[in-house]
């Protein structure tokens, strides 16, 4: 999809601002642009945003990279290299990570600088300042959460005298991610419906929810590991809830849709409230495209009009497993399941010969990522190894989830039931015109507060795998290398083989972190490398 602003692919405009590789020069100055008008900032903001596309964030180094091997899913290639854990501060995909997330930082600030001194209506002013103060802020917590204490750059004009910039311990960064996102929350736009002059009617751009709703994240990773300030579930409850009591989101009915609208290019900010923009075919010069899809997952074939999938993403026998079975199914060998998300984000068949025919698969531990189809794309012709479909940051089942966790952690699960159980509602059919097990049960009911915290760690894996949260959230819930080793045992137990296994078999008490670059460290001397590199 393209995203909805007349400023797309501004590369030129920063790169004449003297963005070249933020911090792979010790700076002596940085030329700030003299930006005056709202097309000049629009142009700029632009450049923020197209951070979340780059190949090394979203489009492909975050979802598969970093996080593609955990307990519930798992690339299927089999070699030693970033996507089993197998890294080092010298690793190109750190590396770029890293940089990209550092440029974005550099971009904003751009912005920040000057934004204050022009002559722009207040409207217009509060608008670009609260997506670059939002967007600066998401970066650093991207920054934060996986490297640990990481420098802080508030400007974009540093001192000749401020080369070498030591780390700033990470609860000072939470803080600043905090306080940044607290002021964006005032500034930006209301999706469609809200009452601010100007509204956000699509995924690609900040709205006042998508705040909240990452605000919420970023609290219920401080009350995590490693800060472990459990008294940050209550903001994080609090800001939930402000989306949820917006009355501007709801769940999209049907699971599914929600990613075949990714597909066919069309929004549904009700679900999906922030959303990475892909666009184009590797044709033309508008594009930016994701490898996560196509290269890398989906449902493997070699029919181009299908749209050609390396096939190399699958999901786990214990995700498999998690999905709650229909005891009256009399499919074989594997039960059919009461909860819709198994056959959707599991693909029960392949693609085989030109043209694809769907041929069943009906092992459990080899079944293809199938929460993007790229049988519903509209862009034609497909590329043969990238994807135009959109990514989520933030869905409006996030919220409720983490309404949840939060509720559960402060007060137990009585009044956290209702935000879970919509949730599974939607799974299991019950919200559409037509369900297909009407009279089946979906609630959650009776449990205790650990018995809860449990359900919701199943329910985020049944609910966001292959969307890059199940390797955060086992670090945040603190028990990251444990939990992967005991996958070990279980998976080999219940039908694994040595292949599905080679990240936890890999992960250390390192793997916590990602290492500071090695080519950083020669440049900033204040630098120091995090434990275990």
């Amino acid at each position: 999809m393209m995203m909805r602003f007349t400023y797309i692919l501004i590369a030129l405009l920063i790169g004449t601002s003297s963005c070249k590789d933020f911090l792979d020069t010790k700076p002596t100055d940085f030329v700030t642009p003299s930006y005056e008008t709202v097309n000049d900032f629009e142009l700029a903001l632009a450049g923020v945003y197209d951070i979340l596309g780059n190949r090394t964030f979203y489009g492909d180094v975050w979802p598969y990279w970093l996080n593609v091997s955990t307990d519930i899913e798992y690339t299927n290639t089999g070699s030693a290299n970033a996507t089993v854990y197998i890294y080092g501060p010298a690793e190109a995909n750190v590396t770029d990570f890293w940089k990209a997330l550092y440029t974005g930082v550099y971009r904003a600030n751009l912005i920040l600088d000057v934004v204050d001194g022009t002559d722009l209506d207040d409207g217009s002013k509060n608008r670009i300042k609260g997506q670059a103060l939002f967007l600066r802020a998401y970066y650093y917590f991207m920054l934060v959460s996986n490297y640990g204490d990481i420098p802080l750059y508030l400007s974009a004009k540093p001192s000749i005298n401020e080369m070498d910039v030591p780390r700033t311990p990470m609860k000072e960064v939470y803080n600043l991610v905090v306080a940044d996102m607290l002021e964006a929350e005032q500034l930006v736009d209301e999706v469609e419906g809200g009452n601010t002059e100007k509204t956000v009617n699509f995924g690609g751009r900040v709205s006042r929810s998508a705040v909240q709703g990452v605000l919420a994240r970023v609290y219920l990773k401080m009350a995590g590991y490693p800060l472990m300030d459990h008294s940050k579930y209550a903001d994080a409850l609090k800001w939930a809830l402000a989306v949820k009591n917006s009355g501007l989101h709801s769940l999209n009915p049907d699971y599914t849709d929600v990613f075949i609208k990714y597909a066919k290019d069309e929004y549904d900010i009700r679900e999906s409230i922030w959303e990475v923009e892909f666009y184009g075919n590797t044709q033309g010069a508008m594009q930016e495209y994701t490898y996560y899809i196509g290269a890398r997952g989906g449902i493997r074939t070699q029919d181009a009009e299908l749209g050609r999938s390396g096939g190399l993403i699958n999901g786990s026998g214990k995700l498999f497993d998690l999905y709650e079975l229909d005891p009256n199914s009399t499919t074989v060998p594997l039960k059919d399941s009461y909860d819709l998300r198994r056959d959707w984000n599991l693909a029960p068949y392949t693609y085989v010969g030109t043209p694809g025919v769907k041929t069943p698969n009906n092992d459990r531990w080899r079944r293809n990522m199938g929460k993007w189809r790229r049988e519903y794309e509209v862009v034609s012709p497909k590329d043969i190894s990238t994807s135009p479909q959109n990514f989520p940051i933030l869905r409006y089942a996030d919220v409720l989830l983490m309404a949840a966790e939060a509720e559960n952690e402060l007060n137990g699960p009585d009044n956290a039931y209702p935000y879970i159980n919509e949730v599974r509602r939607r799974a299991y059919g019950l919200l559409l015109p037509q369900p297909p097990n009407p009279d089946v049960n979906a609630d959650l009911l009776g449990l205790s507060k650990d018995e809860f915290r449990q359900a919701i760690k199943d329910e985020r894996a049944r609910e966001f795998c292959f969307e890059a949260s199940r390797r955060t959230d086992l670090i945040r819930w603190g028990n990251f290398v444990g939990d992967m080793k005991a996958y070990i045992t279980w998976a080999l137990a219940n039908g694994g083989v040595e292949g599905h296994v080679l990240g936890s078999r890999n992960v250390s008490d390192r793997n916590v972190l990602l290492p500071i670059p090695t080519y950083d460290m020669s440049l900033n001397k204040a630098l120091t490398q995090n434990p275990g590199y």
